[in-house]
């Protein structure tokens, strides 16, 4: 569950970057729209960049629990359907550059939740050299593809964009996360 306080701090950064380029954004602005001081805004975050982060991060979390997506399919599907309900925040937040970028982001923290669903799933075990190359192109490949869904590229509805996106799962890594929806 996250704290009070940080979900008004994100939620802040969310209407603030509905109506501003990332750029224009600075953590004076999230402190003013959430009602923070300094202090508190510099408790949970530190800086608007890990604020932007914190959003996606959430919402991986959410939806990768077993209570919301019972197989990959299923986060699939919520994850692109989440994408296309908040496509303004996340065409702005793909616009972030650098180090600290929303995309750079996305890839660091799909792989890492990736190799820590499969570790879970081999008591302890994390990737094949194998893996870890497919799984590095498989969530390079997830940061493409939101990039596109926000240059509305795709005329594809959530179900379908799931049923495609699992078919393109690496193989060899469906079977250590989640049962197969045929399966189910």
């Amino acid at each position: 569950m996250v704290p009070r306080t940080m979900h008004a701090i994100t939620e802040a950064f969310n209407r603030l970057i509905a109506d501003h380029d990332f750029q224009k954004i600075s953590v004076d602005m999230i402190m003013k729209e959430a009602r923070v001081s300094r202090s508190t805004f510099y408790r949970y975050f530190k800086d608007k960049y890990e604020v932007m982060n914190a959003n996606y991060k959430y919402v991986l979390d959410y939806y990768v629990s077993p209570e919301r997506s019972k197989n990959y399919r299923d986060l699939c599907y919520h994850l692109f359907a989440y994408g296309q309900e908040n496509l303004k925040i996340f065409r702005r937040a793909l616009d972030s550059t650098g180090f600290n970028s929303f995309s750079n982001f996305i890839y660091e923290y799909s792989y890492q939740t990736a190799l820590a669903i499969t570790r879970a799933n081999r008591n302890g075990e994390g990737f094949t050299p194998a893996e870890e190359l497919q799984a590095d192109v498989f969530c390079n490949g997830i940061c493409a593809v939101y990039r596109n869904m926000v240059a509305q590229r795709y005329a594809i509805d959530p179900s379908s964009a799931a049923d495609a996106l699992y078919e393109m799962m690496p193989q060899s890594l469906k079977h250590y996360w989640w049962p197969d929806p045929a399966t189910d």
